[in-house]
Formats: C-alpha cells, sequence, structure tokens
C-alpha cells in the first residue's frame, strides 16, 4: 500500500527550479535511497515532504490526505518524522530530556508519557549516555538523539537526511541495523545517503535526482548500472 505520493511536485526559488515535476510514491515499511549530486534537489524533497518549505506546484498525498498546504507540525501528528543533516540538540539538556521535548511536543504526551516513551526509544537506540549532556556525547550518540527525537513523534514514515554522515565505519554499521530494526517494526523510511555502499545494503529501491528531476529508480542493482546515473553522478569505473 503506498502511504506517500508526489504528483507533478515542483519548487521554485526565483529562478532556480530545485524539485521539477517529481511524481513519487513511498511504499509502507519500505525503505527508500535517495541519491544524486549535490544541488539535486534530495534536501529540497525532504523539506517540501516535511512541510518545512511548501511547493510551488503539485500534490502531497500522505496517508490519503492531501498535505501540501499544511504546515510542519500538522504533517509531524499526522505521522510524517524527519531528521536534519545537521544536528542541533537543545545544549544544556542530556539526550533523554531532548526526546522527551520530542515526545511533549511531538506527540502531545503528557511529561510522564513523554519520559516513558523516551525511556523505550533510549533502549530501542541503545543510547547508553542518556544522562549525559548532548555536548559531552559522541557523534554516533548524537544521531541516535536526532533519530530519537523524530521517532518521539511516533511518525508512520521516517525521513533520514544523511544520517551516517560523519560515522566511521563501525558506527555506520551499527547505524544500518538499527534503521534495518526501525522498519522491521513496521516504519516507512526514507534516507538520503552518498555512500553507495550504505545504499546498496540498505535499501529496497532507490530514486536518483538530477537537476530536480528523477532520472531513474529501481532496485540499487539496476539503478547502479543505469547509464544516467553512471553519466550524472556515479561515474565510470576506471
Amino acid at each position: 500500500m503506498v502511504i506517500l505520493k508526489t504528483i507533478n511536485l515542483v519548487k521554485k526559488f526565483g529562478g532556480l527550479v530545485a524539485v521539477n515535476g517529481v511524481d513519487l510514491e513511498i511504499s509502507e515499511r519500505e525503505i527508500l535511497g535517495v541519491i544524486g549530486p549535490n544541488g539535486a534537489g534530495k534536501t529540497t524533497l525532504v523539506n517540501l515532504i516535511s512541510g518545512l518549505i511548501f511547493p510551488t506546484e503539485g500534490e502531497i498525498i500522505f496517508d490519503n490526505i492531501n498535505v501540501e498546504s499544511k504546515p510542519a507540525h500538522v504533517r509531524a501528528k499526522l505521522g510524517i518524522g524527519r531528521t536534519f543533516q545537521l544536528v542541533r540538540p537543545i545544549q544544556g539538556f542530556t539526550a533523554f530530556e531532548n526526546i522527551v521535548v520530542g515526545a511533549l511536543f511531538g506527540a502531545n504526551k503528557n511529561l510522564k508519557q513523554a519520559k516513558q516513551l523516551a525511556s523505550e526509544i533510549c533502549d530501542l537506540l541503545e543510547i547508553k549516555r542518556r544522562d549525559y549532556p548532548v555536548d559531552k556525547l559522541t557523534v554516533l550518540d548524537l544521531k541516535k538523539v536526532e533519530i530519537g527525537r523524530a521517532l518521539a513523534s511516533e511518525p508512520k514514515i521516517l525521513l533520514l537526511d544523511e544520517v551516517m554522515a560523519g560515522l566511521n565505519s563501525d558506527e555506520t554499521w551499527q547505524m544500518i541495523h538499527l534503521v534495518k530494526s526501525l522498519k522491521e517494526r513496521g516504519l516507512t523510511i526514507a534516507v538520503i545517503e552518498h555512500v553507495m555502499g550504505v545504499i546498496k545494503e540498505l535499501t529496497d529501491r532507490v530514486i536518483v535526482l538530477e537537476s530536480g528531476k528523477i532520472i531513474s529508480q529501481g532496485p540499487y542493482e539496476e539503478v547502479c548500472k543505469d547509464p544516467n546515473v553512471i553519466s550524472a553522478y556515479l561515474g565510470e569505473e576506471d
């Protein structure tokens, strides 16, 4: 079943067309990879879906509801969660407290319920330094806190914007397994990522953006052999 669909989605910034007629479907419980060169429109697409910005043209249908004109906080309550490329936790708060805030405002929990949900999320994400201030956390823990805040809104779909950037190989594998575990719990996921090994290992399907348009989509093994993708993004092998 399709949980999210965009129809002829366009976003213009003055004379720049950042997203140009994107028709996209994401099915329940799939992990969709979103790849493409810098400036291809990947983050803009996520910003449009999550409500951080509004489209110039087109429709966004989530769970059978047109949401393209709804603000971000309304979309979050409907079930669209996201992380940001630049992690910005609330300074002076612990990892646990950051996730509690997400539950209070994202899921309308009372304080007792928010703390219970935050504790469950810390267990799920294996955040062992949950009582540490965020400025004492490792990069991996900060990434987990960012995911935890998104999960605290109890989303149906989770949009991950380069959540593995800055991680070493061992940490990346931990994150791959973590994201897979979220899918196993019923979550639909779309992930922007530049590391092709991660996309190959993690995704069920991939879309490739260039100049705001989808130039290829399908399983990774097919997309990576597409001449258009090789030319635009992957490059020829020596």
